[in-house]
């Protein structure tokens, strides 16, 4: 649970040069007000100013509770501060103090506090083809002054959007929609069509370039909270952070790529993963998880961007309350097995089922069967299979939170495929025109 702080930078934890205590990875915290915060059995607790979701990502801190200077606590009291303020008091280094309270945060009202998750953050930065009027690919890095530098920009033969991460997904869509209608970059590539999904097979703009799969990525980024990170790094099991890579890809394979690939078409996703985002698909950077598997599909329109990240988020929120819940247990993730010994996206992995987290979010097909359906397309949508992940994406213990998009991306996948191909790939009548979505 979080709560408001009121922070004050101590010259006393400045100047304390005792052995041993770093107080710049300190929060001292008085009796009262750690017991009207909550934070009697606590450790560690996060801190962070409210004042954007930017400020929110790059300013939070994990810090170590310790009681308070006395002199600290009678400072503030005579300060005039209330009853209800003076027991919210925290105090730590100015440099502490500096990096949360930049400027333009108000140290008595932008501060939270949280001894647990509370949010995670969502980003990507997903691709789109640029088609000339007679429908042939032009390679975006061959359009004048669209190099690969920038907000919007070429990644070779196609462009790519890397719009800011945001905590929630209406912010994130937002910072997408601004780019599309805003950036300075746009009339570069104004004359060509902006076309998103999963695999476009067509010609390129020079003769020379034959006709061929052009494969379009849909990579969403999955920032890693400021608590899991600190435990990652005071922990001694070396092989929990890749478990965790490793398992999340597992269960975002299982409960949104699949689904997903009833929009993309069989032919376009086998295509496709002839090239790229293939069962497993991930990445790690900057202490985050780059999920490569989904195509550029849910770009087509921001409705259905707000539905499948919004469902994205539910799963992604789901994993990392119980993985907080199990007290970042290694064997919850992966049992008895270890990833330095073990290919869990090998085809002859068909233990998921005896992995706790993964039977709790129901998550458990074999890596064969992961395989054939991902790679190959082996899937039915029946009406059994609706039925199924309806009851599983009801059953996530972020359902509650996320229950407005989880029950849309329900209804979407339920529809028949001839309403599914209605969807509109160009970005131009969808984000910049507001053409409506098909739902």
């Amino acid at each position: 649970m979080k709560k408001q702080l009121i922070l004050i930078p101590s010259h006393r934890m400045d100047s304390n040069t005792k052995k041993g205590r770093y107080e710049d990875k300190l929060i001292r915290i008085g009796a009262k007000a750690r017991a009207n915060l909550g934070l009697n059995d606590e450790k560690e607790v996060e801190l962070w100013p409210s004042t954007s979701d930017m400020d929110r990502i790059s300013r939070s801190r994990v810090l170590t509770i310790f009681k308070a200077f006395s002199a600290d606590l009678k400072e503030a009291k005579n300060a005039g501060l209330s009853p209800n303020e003076y027991n919210r008091v925290g105090f730590v280094t100015t440099n502490t103090f500096d990096y949360i309270c930049h400027q333009g945060v108000n140290s008595k009202t932008d501060i939270w506090i949280a001894q647990s998750i509370e949010d995670t953050v969502i980003g990507g930065d997903p691709e789109f083809i640029l088609l000339t009027e007679d429908n042939k690919v032009k390679y975006a890095a061959s359009v004048e002054n669209f190099n690969y530098n920038g907000t919007l920009a070429s990644d070779g033969p196609l462009a790519e959007i890397r719009p800011n991460p945001a905590v929630t997904v209406e912010n994130f869509v937002n910072n997408i929609q601004e780019i599309l209608c805003n950036h300075p970059r746009c009339k570069n590539i104004n004359k060509y069509k902006w076309i998103s999904g999963c695999c476009w097979l067509g010609e390129g703009e020079d003769r020379n370039n034959d006709r061929r799969e052009w494969p379009i990525g849909g990579h969403i980024h999955i920032g890693t909270p400021a608590i899991v990170h600190k435990h990652w790094n005071d922990s001694d099991d070396t092989t929990l952070q890749d478990s965790f890579y490793i398992v999340l890809t597992k269960v975002l394979d299982e409960l949104l790529a699949i689904p997903i690939m009833k929009i993309d078409t069989k032919n376009e996703s086998i295509k496709r993963r002839l090239h790229y985002g293939t069962y497993g698909s991930y990445h790690t950077d900057h202490g985050r998880l780059e999920y490569r598997t989904l195509s550029g599909t849910w770009l087509a329109h921001p409705r259905l961007a707000t539905i499948v990240l919004g469902t994205a988020k539910a799963i992604i929120d789901s994993f990392f309350y119980l993985l907080e819940s199990s007290e970042f247990d290694t064997k919850f993730l992966t049992g008895e097995y270890n990833p330095e010994n073990v290919d869990f996206f090998d085809s002859d992995f068909n233990k998921w089922d005896r992995m706790e987290i993964t039977r709790i979010l129901r998550a458990t097909r074999t890596s064969k069967e992961m395989v054939a359906i991902l790679n190959k397309y082996k899937m039915s949508y029946t009406k059994k299979y609706i039925r199924e992940l309806k009851s599983t994406l009801r059953n996530l213990p972020a359902y509650r939170t996320y229950s407005n998009y989880i029950d849309t991306f329900i209804e979407l996948i339920s529809l028949p495929y001839r309403k599914l191909r209605m969807i509109d790939r160009n970005l131009k009548n969808t984000w910049v025109s507001g053409k409506e979505f098909i739902i």
